[in-house]
Formats: structure tokens, sequence, C-alpha cells
């Protein structure tokens, strides 16, 4: 057997890992139980993995009840903590653990995107999890479907060659990857067979989607090109300024060309939210990132300051200049004190990008977690405002606290199918699909 180029077979490897996690990003979507259980590995390697990035950047921890409040947060109970997912992450070189002699959490060591970025840290996670034939057939197709739309039977050849698992594991795998969600198809008349993609596929840069657009055939390119090209300089962009047709932005959002996150709050008895906009271009420097967009860390953090901007009760205090903010918060490692520091980032708290100091009803403060989650935040945020006059940049009072985050993903799931978004998902994916075939070529690391 030929031995694989070992940079080939990295590149690979970072690509089935940030598969993994794409694939945990859609779990929450999954609710037939026999579909969760064909795909356990999958999903415990995903959540494995997001466990251990809430702990990035605390370095170690001592208190073994912080340890499992945010084994909570990521779903995960205490006895499975203990002994499975602290076990594989350990035999991953993703972080060491101690327990006393009765069997309790003390404390974790996290090297999170130290060992390996963590999509690398994925891949080899995943391997802890023993994966079936029919899970690793799956990841390919999510993997394979993310680089390049191709048709059904193009696409279950290539699973088939880089699983080794024959034609039955890859049917099953991809089948798997529909049933979910996670993939995608069309109807390709032209073709008499169907072209299976991910709309995962437009942040690869195989194809520069503004080159791309405005080669398209149909009417609303035009518009379709203003709107891409507004969410990529301008990250976070609310929907409401995007302009144009509402339902082409919601097709963008469906197909993918546009990723949206929403920010909801039901504080004070009032129901708001607001959704933001982003390129699907933001994941393309994971491959030299510590982390990786593919769990959207920087999406909530940029989401919850400009919503702590936008939405809270003029009154009751707003952040006045979020990008000072964040200046001193980068700056000093943490920021306060306000009362309501203690009450409106435990949505942040929970993903571990930042640490509140105090209780309720004192002045708090906001420390400083994830640096390279905020650092980027800022540069979005200098994208996106630009220089905002007034306002000291401090932390007030506020009224409504976010208290829940919509991933693009959950976004793309709630929007209908309708004609328009089939016609322009239909048209993109097609063309893509000419224009990307060639590639697909690259080594399998599963080949055993």
């Amino acid at each position: 057997m030929t031995t694989p180029d070992p940079a080939v077979q990295d590149q690979a490897n970072r690509r089935l890992g940030r598969a993994v996690l794409f694939l945990w990003q859609q779990a929450s979507l999954v609710s037939d139980p026999i579909l969760r259980a064909d795909i356990d590995a999958l999903l415990g390697a995903g959540q494995a993995m997001d466990f251990a990035t809430r702990l990035k950047g605390h370095n170690r921890i001592d208190n073994g009840e912080l340890i499992k409040t945010y084994a909570k947060f990521a779903g995960i109970a205490e006895r499975h903590l203990i002994k499975d997912v602290l076990p594989a992450l350990q035999a991953a070189d993703v972080l060491t653990f101690q327990v006393d002699a009765n069997g309790h959490l003390v404390s974790v060591e996290e090297y999170v995107g130290v060992t390996g970025t963590v999509i690398t840290q994925a891949f080899r996670v995943l391997d802890q999890f023993r994966p079936a034939g029919h899970e690793i057939a799956l990841l390919h197709s999510v993997e394979l479907a993310s680089w390049a739309p191709l048709t059904r039977s193009q696409h279950l050849d290539q699973v088939a060659q880089r699983t080794g698992a024959g034609d039955e594991a890859a049917e099953r795998g991809l089948t798997l990857a529909l049933a979910i969600g996670i993939n995608k198809r069309v109807t390709a008349k032209e073709l008499n067979e169907e072209v299976v993609f991910n709309p995962h596929v437009w942040g690869t840069r195989q194809v520069q989607i503004a080159t791309f657009l405005k080669n398209l055939p149909f009417n609303e390119r035009d518009a379709l090109l203003g709107i891409c090209e507004a969410v990529t300089t301008k990250p976070g962009t609310t929907l409401g300024s995007l302009g144009g047709d509402l339902s082409l932005v919601k097709s963008a959002r469906k197909v993918g060309l546009i990723q949206a996150a929403t920010v909801k709050s039901n504080a004070a008895g009032r129901n708001l939210s607001q959704t933001y906009a982003f390129s699907p271009l933001v994941q393309t420097d994971d491959d030299h990132a510590t982390t990786t967009e593919a769990l959207h860390l920087r999406k909530l953090f940029l989401a919850h300051i400009l919503f702590g901007r936008e939405k809270a009760v003029a009154g009751y205090g707003r952040i006045a200049n979020p990008v000072v903010l964040v200046g001193k918060l980068l700056e000093r490692g943490r920021v306060g004190p306000a009362t309501n520091i203690g009450t409106d980032y435990h949505l942040l708290e929970a993903a571990g990008v930042v640490r509140v100091e105090g209780g309720q009803g004192e002045a708090a403060y906001l420390r400083l977690i994830k640096e390279d989650i905020v650092r980027d935040g800022l540069d979005w945020l200098k994208a996106s405002l630009g220089n905002v006059p007034g306002g000291s940049g401090e932390l007030t009072k506020l009224q409504n606290s976010a208290s829940g985050f919509v991933t693009p993903e959950s976004d793309r799931a709630s929007i209908a199918d309708t004609a328009a978004s089939d016609e322009i998902m239909t048209s993109t994916v097609l063309e893509l699909r000419k224009e990307a075939q060639s590639a697909v070529r690259h080594q399998n690391p599963f080949n055993r």
C-alpha cells in the first residue's frame, strides 16, 4: 500500500475533525432515538470536544464543581464525565485529570489548542470513541459534501474509496447524513440524478463566492452578491439592515450563503430578539487557528455584545461603545464593576469565554478567559461598527440580558422550503458542482 503524504493526511484529518464538530452542531435537531443511537460515537466525540473547548483558557481548574458545571452545559452527567469523557480526552492528549480516593473529580489541566488545533484534537478524540464503519462513512460523507457538490453516484463512490468499507457502508453513511439534515440534496434534471452538498461548502474558499455569484444566470444574483459582500465586510450585520427582498435573504440563509445567529431575551417580561448575519468564510482560517468557528464562539461573543448595545432598555444603561469596552477587557483582563454583570453574561460564561466575579445583587467584574475569541471579536466589532462616537465603554445596568442563542444550524432548519429558495439552491449548487469537482481527490485517513 502506498504511504500517504503526511501533509495531505494532516489536511484530511483536519477536515474530518471539523466534520465531527459540524455534526455535533446538528445534534440538537436530531430527536429520533434510533438515529441518535446509530451515530453515538460521533455524537460522543463532538460532545467531548464541546466540553473541552469550554475549559480552554483556564489552564488548570482545581474546583471539581466548576468542571462538572461546564460538563452539564455540554449535556454530560457526572458519571459519564468521569467514566468515559475525561479518559477519552486524556488519551487524546487534550487534557489530564485527577480524582480522589473516592472517585470524586479533583482537578483538570487542559491543553485545548496546545497539543494541536481544536479540529485536529477532535479527530484524535474521535478515535477514542471507536466509531463503527457506517459512522466513518457518515463522517466522510459530511466532509466530502462540505468540500464539493457531487452527483449521488459520484459522492457514494468517493465515500466508498475513502473508507474502504464498501458500497453498503457508503450508502448507509449518506442516508444517515441526509436523515440528520446535515447533508442536502437537489435534483439535477439534466443529469437525471440528485446532487449532494452541505451548506458549509461555501466556506471552503474552493470557489470565490463573489466571482461565482457574478456568473450566475438568475435575476437575483446582484442582490444576492450584495448581501454576501455586506456580511463579509461587516460581520454581525443585523438582518434588518441588509435590505432587499426578505425572501431572498431567507433563501441565502437556507442555502448557507450567509449564516444567521439570533440572540433572545425575555427579561423584564419583554420578548426581544435580534438576528445577526455572518459570512461562511469565517470558518476558513480554522486550519491556522487553535480553535474553530464551527462551534460559533466568536459569533456568540459578538452577538452578545451587540445585543447589549442595541436592545438594552434606554434609561437602564447600555454598552455605549462596544469597541472601547472589549478593548479594555483585553487590555486589563477584566471590566467592571457593575451590578448586572452578575446576571447578564451567563451564556458567555457557559461557553467559557468570560467569567463573572462577584454574586447577584452586588457589583461584579467580567473576567477574560478566552483571549483569542475576544480578540477576534474585537476585530469583528471594528469591522462592523467602526469608531462608535461617544460613550465611555463601561458596563452599566442592562435591563435585557441575553438568555438564548440560536445557531446557524437551527436557523436553517427553521426556514421552510419555498419555491424561491429551491430555485436559488438548485441553481447555485449545480453551478458550484461544475467548478468544484476537481477538489475532491485527497487521501483517506481512515484507510486501515
